[in-house]
């Protein structure tokens, strides 16, 4: 059997990947970089079609990462939404804590569970920065029970969601919160999104570094 990194297939597929992504870079996003660049940066009216256009441009700096990801460590990916996150969290006036454990960073070799991972803290980050109010947020991965587990968590010292009444636990509705719950059944992880005390929101995915995560024991839970 042929090596993947051999696989002429693979190859070209990752070759197209890579020109797509850079008449992205050069194209797309130098045209939303010129228009950043065009308006006041003190006008108040702008303030919202300026938060606008960063949120587009962070977003097709991702998809442009992410069309590389065949070829990247969970690692390499992770410190790619470190990078692009970290200056929007400065420019909030957030604090961006960063706390990933070497250790666990290679567990799992498999680049669909690295990407839906990556993909999961990508939305919890953004919630965080748009909605949250925060002025801390937190990602944090770890290994657990003995190496067998991993967990990812992004946690922040915001508004958190709101209650539906009752004492009762948060709502977990939305497009984004349904998405994410979704990408970790997909790699059979386990993922709770709950309010913190006194204040905040944490997203917390664990995943199981033994078995087949597309089987029968992958659990999702609230």
């Amino acid at each position: 059997m042929p090596s993947r990194v051999h696989d002429p297939i693979l190859l070209a597929t990752l070759a197209e990947r890579q020109r797509i992504a850079r008449d992205l870079h050069d194209g797309v996003a130098t045209r939303l970089i010129m228009l950043l660049a065009s308006l006041p940066v003190h006008s108040p009216l702008n303030a919202d079609i300026v938060r606008g256009l960063q949120e587009c441009l962070l977003e097709l700096q991702m998809t442009v990462d992410g069309l590389g990801a065949e070829r990247m460590s969970l690692a390499e990916m992770l410190g790619n939404l470190r990078y692009r996150f970290e200056p929007a969290f400065r420019r909030s006036g957030m604090k961006f804590q960063w706390e990933v454990s070497d250790l666990a960073l290679e567990a799992r070799d498999d680049s669909r569970i690295h990407r839906e991972l990556c993909k999961i803290a990508q939305e919890a980050l953004a919630n965080a920065l748009r909605h949250s109010g925060a002025s801390s947020v937190q990602v944090r991965l770890a290994p657990g029970r003995g190496n067998t587990l991993l967990t990812l968590e992004v946690s922040d010292n915001g508004r958190g969601l709101p209650d539906s009444g009752g004492g009762a636990a948060p709502r977990t509705g939305g497009q984004g919160l349904r998405s994410m719950r979704a990408r970790a059944e997909s790699i059979g992880a386990s993922i709770s999104i709950s309010n913190l005390s006194p204040r905040g929101l944490r997203v917390r995915v664990t995943l199981p570094l033994t078995g087949d995560p597309t089987g029968p024991d992958a659990v999702l839970a609230a």
